[in-house]
């Protein structure tokens, strides 16, 4: 017999609490900045340990494609697991395997022993546990906070996220010259940390189970894809947020290969790339004040309606390190889009079947952002940085004209909310 797991009122959590004080979510809130910034770290570690050990920029970038890849296609399966399993026991277990991974490469490194098979084992064993843990810590949100401060739960969750993108690389590079294994030594620290914090988080993360008929995972993942396609609202979420990621990470990547082509330093790159994970910070710091000048339904139109016009604003800049200013700017407001969105799927869907869910969208969002380099990238050789900027603001426009298209349906969810 398999488990399913239904709602039960006792696992309800306490609604008077600010979130600052809620133990369990700060715990877990802890735990993730610590482990989101060791994986950033090595993010950077592990192109440069390829190029290292005499291996080419193709193979350093093959590393990253694979890790790619797993995310997407392991995305459904993760999902899936994450509501058949105690959701703190598949975040304890992948904690403690990638710890176990990051502890066992860094020690071959030490002795010697870490040729690139190795390399390309640990990254992609990594990637399908970094899958598993993000399906259940982002489906074990709602058994830890009150529905009304899930949107701020998820800002607080896309700080975290832009903070330790925003710090990793660099800290990555200073370790990475005190030696090559420090890094990943650092990221196996960083997971056994998490998974202490995770540990002491007292609230069940899975709601009470009963036992039920036995279903196969693919009987799962199919169901979790025929509550998303009934959903009038969360297919509106897909139609919006796959263009409007494919436009975000389109915009960051033509500024590089632009800003690349006509002749700015590294530094000045660096800078640059810096400036755009600022503005995403800060849209993530003031996510709840931006979420309430508007309904739910409006601040979305609104804020799919000012990225085209940032976009054609930097295309028009094109060239110019000033044209990352705009993009800064578009990501200023993805946050609070973002964690609104969540927040809204979080609280509307069945406690059992949110980790696939949540798993069906984030795939369609990952898969076309996933998409946009190679695209981008082509665009650009062939026809240049202007087409390419054209692309993304058409892919922008794309995701407007979903969200008037489905204006109703999400003042229909905002009401019922």
């Amino acid at each position: 017999m398999t488990v399913q797991a239904v709602t039960t009122p006792e696992a309800a959590p306490d609604t008077t609490k600010p979130l600052r004080k809620n133990r369990d979510f700060t715990l877990l809130w802890g735990g993730q900045t610590v482990s989101q910034l060791g994986t950033s770290v090595s993010v950077l570690a592990f192109p440069l340990l390829v190029l290292s050990l005499n291996g080419s920029a193709v193979q350093a970038g093959a590393l990253g494609t694979l890790q790619a890849v797993i995310r997407v296609t392991f995305q459904l399966p993760a999902g899936a697991l994450a509501d058949r399993w105690s959701r703190k026991r598949v975040m304890q277990v992948c904690d403690a395997g990638r710890a176990v991974l990051f502890t066992a490469l860094a020690t071959a490194i030490l002795l010697g022993r870490a040729p690139l098979a190795v390399i390309f084992a640990v990254a992609g064993a990594a990637a399908v546990l970094d899958v598993l843990f993000g399906a259940a810590e982002t489906s074990i949100v709602s058994q830890l906070v009150s529905r009304s401060q899930l949107p701020e739960a998820f800002a607080k969750n896309e700080a975290r996220a832009y903070g330790a993108s925003l710090a990793g690389p660099p800290l990555g590079g200073f370790l990475y010259a005190l030696g090559r294994s420090v890094p990943f030594l650092f990221d196996a620290l960083s997971y056994l940390l998490s998974l202490l914090a995770v540990s002491f988080i007292r609230r069940p993360a899975h709601p009470e189970e009963q036992e039920t008929g036995k279903t196969s995972l693919r009987h799962d993942m199919l169901e979790g894809l025929r509550h998303v396609v009934a959903s009038p609202f969360l297919r509106a979420v897909i139609l919006m947020a796959a263009p409007v990621n494919f436009a975000l990470t389109g915009a960051q990547f033509s500024a590089v290969l632009i800003l690349t082509d006509t002749g700015h330093s590294p530094r000045a790159l660096g800078i640059a790339q810096g400036c755009i994970a600022v503005g995403g910070l800060l849209g993530a710091l003031f996510a709840a004040r931006v979420q309430r000048l508007l309904p739910f339904h409006r601040l979305l139109v609104v804020a799919l309606a000012v990225l085209p016009a940032l976009l054609t604003a930097s295309t028009v800049l094109n060239g110019s390190l000033a044209m990352v200013a705009p993009l800064a700017t578009g990501l200023f407001l993805a946050p609070a889009v973002n964690s609104i969105l969540f927040g809204r799927i979080a609280a509307t869907t069945p406690a059992r079947l949110q980790g696939r869910v949540i798993s069906v969208v984030a795939l369609a969002a990952t898969a076309a952002a996933s998409l946009a380099p190679i695209v981008i990238g082509t665009v650009v050789e062939h026809n240049g940085g202007t087409a390419a900027m054209t692309t993304v603001v058409a892919a922008a426009c794309l995701s407007l004209v979903a969200a008037l298209l489905n204006r109703r349906t999400l003042r229909d969810n905002q009401d019922a909310h």
